[in-house]
């Protein structure tokens, strides 16, 4: 599998992509891939992402949801779920195995999110792909996915880490063995566009469960470069069909 150029991504020249990703059914510790313990640190990452499809949901009274990437569906049962929406999953097959041994609600399906014979299990009115493109080699896949099974007055929701607020503005790769690349702010959003979706709102939060407003400051000091990092480093995006 040959990774897209970087123009293709929307990223600049010179910009490091690796060539593969561990995002693997396995651990790299020999072990389940899906081990308690990646359980419990999943659900620390990305509540502000879900916290935000749930309002749209609540707002707009959604009632169809995709995950694509859902892993074992921690925040989709705590945050999606309850709205009473119906609920689906893409994921690798430890992940949808994970899903059902813990019993979350919803329908899940194992794909792989690579291929090109990847097929949307519908159409919805929001879909979800939270903190997953970055791992993915050949992302196209995914997006052409993404973009089919959002209905015409549906929104889609994806998240990625901003890499320069994460890394520093001269970063240009990424030293996570599961990441094959990290965008900046304005790369994500000509990467999306160029895939056939509108970007409508683009939202910068802490990737963790740390209040928003309690790191502003360092975003403004980012801004004004008085330092070179900032924790808003989980970058959303809402995007309606292009």
């Amino acid at each position: 599998m040959t990774s897209l150029s970087t123009n293709q991504l929307g990223l600049p020249h010179g910009y490091r992509q690796q060539p593969v990703n561990l995002t693997l059914d396995a651990n790299r510790q020999g072990e389940a891939y899906w081990a308690s313990w990646r359980i419990e640190a999943s659900a620390r990452y990305q509540r502000h992402v879900y916290r935000w499809a749930r309002s749209l949901i609540d707002q707009r009274r959604l009632t169809t949801v995709l995950d694509v990437g859902c892993g074992v569906a921690t925040k989709l049962e705590e945050f999606i779920v309850p709205t009473g929406a119906q609920v689906v999953g893409l994921d690798q097959i430890a992940a949808v195995d994970a899903c059902r041994l813990l019993g979350r609600s919803g329908e899940f399906h194992a794909v792989d999110l690579e291929s090109p014979n990847l097929v949307a299990p519908g159409r919805f009115g929001l879909v979800i792909c939270a903190d997953v493109l970055e791992h993915l080699v050949d992302p196209s896949h995914t997006m052409r996915v993404i973009r089919e099974a959002t209905e015409n007055d549906g929104l889609a929701l994806l998240s990625t880490p901003e890499r320069t607020r994460r890394r520093g503005r001269r970063c240009m790769g990424s030293d996570k063995p599961e990441h094959v690349r990290e965008w900046a702010r304005g790369e994500f959003v000509r990467f999306v566009e160029s895939c056939g979706l509108r970007v409508i709102r683009s939202r910068l939060t802490p990737q963790d469960e740390t209040p928003t407003r309690s790191v502003i400051l360092g975003e403004v000091a980012f801004r004004l470069r008085m330092t070179g990092r900032s924790r808003l480093a989980c970058h959303s995006v809402l995007c309606a069909p292009g």
